[in-house]
C-alpha cells in the first residue's frame, strides 16, 4: 500500500513538470528547452479535468478514472477522483495527503521527514523552478516525433503535435518508469501524458478544458481529515 502511494505521488510529480506550456520549435531541442524554461515562469495556475486510463499487465480491460485538477505555483496540487472510485490528493509544500473518503481513511506524508523521498520528487517535479538543463542530468530527453493534423482525432483536428519522450537516468525513478511521453499540442498546451511502469502497466492521462492562470484560491489546497477517519503517517 505505501509504495502503491507512493506511485501516484510520482504520477502527481510528472505532472507538475508536464503541464508547463510551451511553443516549441520541431527538431531542435535545446530551443525546446529553452522555451521552456521561459512559460512555465508565467503559468501560477491550472485547472481542469482529466481522463486516466490505466493499462494492466495481467488484466484485459482497461481502467479508466476521471476527475478534476488543480495547481498553483510554487508546490500546490489537488487532483481529485471523482469515478469510478472517489478518492483525492493533495499537495501543500512538503505536506501530501491521500484521502479515501469511502474508506474513512487518509494518509500523510511529510516529505521533508524523509530525504531521499523528497529527492526523488524533486527529481519527478522538474517544472517546480528546476531549469531544462537540470532536467537533462535525471533523464536523457529526446523530441520522439511530430504528427501531423491528418494523424490525429477530431477533436486535434487542425493541430499539430509534438511529442517529447524522457528515459530516467536515476534509478530512484527507472525504478517506477521506464520512460515518459509528453504529447503537446503544436501551441503549447499539453493535452496527454504516457508513463510507462517497470512492471510493463501503463497509464495514459489526458486533459480536457485547461484554464491557465485563473484565480485559485489558497483554500482548495488545504486538507483537514473529518473527526471519523482514520490517519496514518508512515513517513513518521
Amino acid at each position: 500500500m505505501y509504495f502503491r502511494k507512493l506511485r501516484y505521488l510520482l504520477f502527481i510529480a510528472v505532472f507538475f513538470w508536464a503541464n508547463m506550456v510551451f511553443a516549441a520549435e520541431p527538431n531542435e531541442l535545446n530551443a525546446i528547452l529553452k522555451k521552456i524554461d521561459e512559460k512555465q515562469k508565467s503559468v501560477e495556475t491550472m485547472k481542469g479535468q482529466f481522463i486516466q486510463r490505466k493499462s494492466l499487465s495481467l488484466l484485459q480491460n482497461e481502467v479508466v478514472s476521471r476527475g478534476t485538477m488543480y495547481f498553483k505555483r510554487p508546490q500546490k496540487m489537488v487532483w481529485e477522483y471523482k469515478e469510478p472510485e472517489k478518492n483525492t490528493m493533495i499537495v501543500n509544500g512538503n505536506i501530501v495527503w491521500f484521502y479515501l473518503p469511502d474508506l474513512k481513511e487518509a494518509t500523510r506524508f511529510d516529505l521533508s521527514q524523509k530525504a531521499e523521498i523528497k529527492s526523488i520528487f524533486e527529481k519527478m517535479a522538474i517544472g517546480m523552478g528546476q531549469s531544462g538543463e537540470e532536467m537533462k542530468k535525471s533523464y536523457d530527453v529526446s523530441l520522439l516525433k511530430k504528427i501531423k493534423k491528418s494523424g490525429l482525432s477530431a477533436e486535434q483536428a487542425g493541430k499539430n503535435i509534438i511529442i517529447l519522450q524522457l528515459i530516467p537516468k536515476d534509478a530512484s525513478i527507472s525504478n517506477f518508469f521506464k520512460k515518459i511521453h509528453l504529447w503537446f499540442e503544436e501551441d503549447g498546451a499539453l493535452y496527454k501524458t504516457e508513463l510507462f511502469e517497470k512492471n510493463n502497466d501503463m497509464t495514459i492521462i489526458e486533459f480536457k478544458n485547461m484554464k491557465f492562470n485563473a484565480s485559485i484560491s489558497d483554500s482548495v489546497f488545504d486538507f483537514s481529515p473529518p473527526n471519523n477517519v482514520k490517519v496514518s503517517n508512515p513517513l513518521q
